[in-house]
């Protein structure tokens, strides 16, 4: 099962560097498909870059994080020998 170990300053400073790390791949990669200075001039493409990269990654995250509690209730299901609880259905 995955934990979150780091504290709240170490959490606040990775945000920032990725938030810095996102900036430099979409002004990166927008210049590569559309030519230099292309994302210089269309900042609003730099945050869409930003946003989708961010999203991309919560939605591994919460994907990981359910896939955790899956795997426990699996666990919890096994060890109690089912569902039944004895009802008659």
């Amino acid at each position: 099962m995955r934990r979150v170990t780091a504290d709240s300053t170490t959490l606040m400073r990775q945000a920032w560097m990725t938030a810095e790390d996102y900036l430099h791949f979409a002004i990166e990669g927008i210049d590569k498909y559309l030519g230099d200075g292309y994302a210089k001039r269309h900042p609003e493409l730099i945050a869409a870059f930003m946003q989708t990269a961010a999203v991309d990654f919560q939605a591994g995250v919460i994907a990981g994080a359910i896939e955790d509690v899956s795997g426990a209730i699996d666990g919890f299901v096994e060890a109690i020998g089912g569902l039944d609880f004895g009802r008659d259905d």
